[in-house]
């Protein structure tokens, strides 16, 4: 009998690569999204979670019966990616984090596994050493003795799928993916699960990255911690009907309220704080526009208490405006994409 194994089942969907092969692939605390095909617009996102069960006859076939996808590792079953939120529900368990603050999660034995089978799922093998460009967090609190680490070991499993792979920063590709009209200058922001990853980029050129360790579980745990409810049900309030333009109308969006508050505040002030300290960055003659994008910064009245913080912050440079990416979700992996094909031409 099989020890190990991975079942992806008819869930499983892959990207096309484009004419030359290349993709793009956002490796994130929440979801690992792949993006390609002729333009890179198209993309397939799954969750990066898993939930664990006893290895039985009856659960496999059960989750065979379901077409969940999972991996079997001795006596357990791993459901990963989408439809760990959906098993989890059944169990009402909290699913289990691979990564944890933007990179592996050193606390989570089978995180490596988990993340190489999601993958694996979504990122068809390359066919002749094709490029791909993945993300990779900045600098930050929390985030940099385990960097190195993080980025060699998805580097060494693509490269083990045949590609040819380069790590590119979180915020720059966010940069490649919505600036293109402004030169591919201005600031990129990632708010994201376990970290806001930021870039200052002049004419595609990398200035000034950072991240902060705070982002989309900051905020669900803190809430969920001071209104004693399940973090899964802060997290669906938080994705699916938070309103943050208007008043908090209970307990649970009071909180989101609150934390949302601190994240932003804390973004814009560690932002201010590296644009008045660095001495890297080229004198500006115009304006600069802002992209937000990430899970974080999708519910509605995120850009303009962004704005409102901005604005009472004493900004040191002048901004043209602040605006949200067309698709918050996969914009990281379009910009991994274009960075791909860049590096193709």
């Amino acid at each position: 009998m099989e020890d190990n194994k991975t079942n992806t089942g008819a869930t499983e969907v892959s990207v096309e690569s484009s004419d030359n092969g290349a993709l793009g692939l956002d490796i994130g605390t929440s979801r690992i999204v792949v993006a390609g095909g002729s333009s890179g617009h198209k993309a397939v996102t799954q969750l990066n979670a898993f939930v664990a069960v006893p290895y039985s006859k009856m659960t496999e076939a059960i989750l065979q019966q379901n077409k969940m996808v999972y991996h079997r590792n001795g006596k357990d079953l791993y459901v990963f990616g989408n439809d760990s939120e959906r098993f989890a529900s059944f169990f009402n368990a909290v699913p289990r984090r691979p990564m944890s603050r933007g990179v592996l999660n050193a606390s989570e034995p089978m995180g490596q596994q988990i993340i190489q089978a999601i993958i694996e799922a979504i990122v068809p093998r390359a066919r002749n050493k094709e490029m791909l460009c993945f993300s990779v967090p900045g600098k930050g609190d929390g985030a940099d003795a385990n960097l190195v680490y993080h980025e060699a070991v998805i580097k060494n499993f693509l490269q083990s799928m045949g590609y040819e792979a380069k790590g590119i920063n979180e915020g720059l590709a966010v940069v490649f993916a919505e600036l293109q009209n402004e030169n591919f200058t201005g600031i990129g922001i990632s708010m994201g699960g376990g970290m806001c990853n930021v870039c200052v980029a002049f004419l595609s050129v990398p200035m000034l990255t950072f991240s902060i360790p705070i982002a989309g579980d900051f905020i669900d745990s803190s809430v969920a911690a001071v209104v004693d409810e399940p973090i899964t049900r802060v997290r669906l309030i938080k994705e699916e009907s938070l309103d943050l333009s208007r008043q908090p109308k209970d307990k649970v969006t009071s909180a989101l309220h609150i934390y949302y508050d601190e994240v932003i505040n804390s973004l814009v002030s560690k932002l201010r704080e590296e644009f008045e300290n660095s001495k890297q960055l080229p004198k500006l003659d115009r304006a600069i526009p802002i992209v937000l994008s990430g899970g974080t910064a999708r519910p509605r009245g995120v850009l303009q208490k962004f704005e409102a913080a901005l604005k009472a912050s004493g900004f040191p440079v002048q901004v043209s405006d602040v605006r949200l990416a067309s698709d918050p979700l996969t914009a990281t992996a379009r910009g991994c994409y274009i960075a791909a094909m860049s590096e193709v031409r």
